[in-house]
């Protein structure tokens, strides 16, 4: 008889013993840990380092703000100056506009007299008194234009005798306002013309003469030959000051 074998068993695996369970006591500890972490987290929190550009942006706020307080101290100083030279400024450039205006219509000799009355009256603006003479001299160059036709009026001599003083041609500037005062003996601008003309020369007497009856038959050229630089050598005469002050009874 054949012999039995024996089956075999099979393992049977124990179980994974688990880890000891914690006691109550241990586990309340653990919470209780756990907790005042947190509080002391909340209490007293890492300190951060702020980031350079927040840093660079706060230092340039402080700059800007004691350069803007710097600009206002500074405008605040020279804000009055500005004013009053603003407003000498709009007056030399209404009297400037207005030569131009006359320029434009080819009324050269009012624009002349307008260029040389705002040179007189705002020396203290030396661009607009600049851009003055340059048309001046326009104006003065188109009257020459004029010269190669016959010359007629009072006022064609006039015009050309203010040229030719304006180019320091002495005499050929007398020459052509005396010519303008045979037709206007009473012409206050023609009068005044060859004032400047004689005062120029060295004339000292024939200027206070001229000038006299230019002031008599126009008062306000009495203001002025006041400003008018081209009387600078009679300025300390005393008969010269008595004309530009006193009223004429």
């Amino acid at each position: 008889m054949a012999a039995k074998t024996k089956p075999k068993m099979k393992s049977i695996s124990k179980p994974a013993r688990s880890a000891p369970r914690k006691t109550k006591a241990a586990r309340k500890s653990s919470i209780s840990n756990g907790k005042k972490l947190k509080s002391d987290a909340r209490k007293n929190p890492k300190p951060q380092a702020k980031p350079a550009k927040a840093a660079a942006r706060k230092s340039a706020k402080k700059v800007e703000v004691r350069d803007s307080s710097r600009m206002r101290e500074a405008q605040s100083k020279v804000g009055p100056v500005q004013k009053v030279r603003s407003k000498e400024y709009a007056n030399a450039i209404h009297a400037y506009e207005s030569g131009l205006k006359l320029m434009h219509a080819e009324e050269y000799e009012k624009a002349i007299r307008a260029f040389r009355e705002l040179i007189a009256e705002h020396s203290e603006e030396p661009e607009i008194l600049e851009r003055a003479r340059v048309l001046m001299q326009a104006s003065e160059k188109k009257l020459h234009e004029k010269a190669k036709t016959v010359l007629k009026s009072a006022e064609d001599h006039y015009n050309m005798g203010v040229a030719e003083m304006n180019r320091r041609q002495l005499d050929a500037a007398t020459q052509h306002l005396q010519h303008a005062l045979k037709l206007v003996p009473k012409g206050d601008h023609v009068l005044y013309a060859m004032a400047v003309v004689n005062a120029l020369k060295g004339s000292r007497d024939e200027a206070l003469s001229f000038l006299k009856q230019a002031i008599h038959f126009r008062p306000e050229n009495r203001f002025l030959a006041a400003r008018d630089s081209d009387f600078e050598t009679l300025m300390e005469d005393a008969e010269f000051k008595q004309l530009i002050t006193s009223a004429e009874k």
